[in-house]
């Protein structure tokens, strides 16, 4: 029996709209996300939380072809110094919103997000409801030791 597990989610629309810079967390989740535009991301680079270790995407519209979601997905230490280069990447032009998800409790390891990042370009890639931009897929590997339940699971859904 698959039974459904109701979640609360807090979001909080830091710009006072949800086209601006937005946080978001799911209670009992070690986890934190925060989307915001490209042409915000001086404001959004100024954020603690892109100092930690996480994955991220870049959304957009495929340039050659406007109808076409497109969609980065990568992994880093800093997350703040890899954003800062992809916004001077000209291979990435394409993107118009990112979205990071690190953790509260600084428990993502470099470990962690590498597997994170293959299997959300794994599942981005198995869905394929947006273009993918990544040139490269990362292998994914086997934890030693479990993040836990809520992640895992977490991502299962997405699939």
């Amino acid at each position: 029996m698959n039974e459904t597990v109701g979640r609360t989610v807090r979001l909080f629309l830091a710009d006072g709209n949800s086209a601006g810079l937005i946080t978001a967390e799911i209670m009992n989740w070690s986890g934190h996300v925060l989307a915001g535009p490209r042409s915000g991301l001086n404001k959004f680079l100024g954020r603690p939380e892109l100092d930690r270790t996480g994955v991220y995407f870049l959304f957009g519209r495929d340039i050659e072809d406007p109808d076409t979601l497109k969609v980065y997905i990568g992994e880093s230490d800093n997350v703040r110094t890899r954003l800062s280069r992809h916004n001077t990447d000209e291979s990435n032009a394409f993107w118009e919103r990112t979205c990071v998800v690190t953790s509260k409790d600084q428990n993502i390891t470099k470990a962690h997000a590498r597997y994170l990042e293959s299997r959300l370009i794994a599942i981005a890639r198995e869905t394929s409801r947006a273009a993918l931009a990544n040139s490269a897929t990362p292998e994914p590997r086997p934890f030693l030791k479990p993040i836990g339940p809520t992640w895992s699971s977490s991502l299962n859904r997405f699939a």
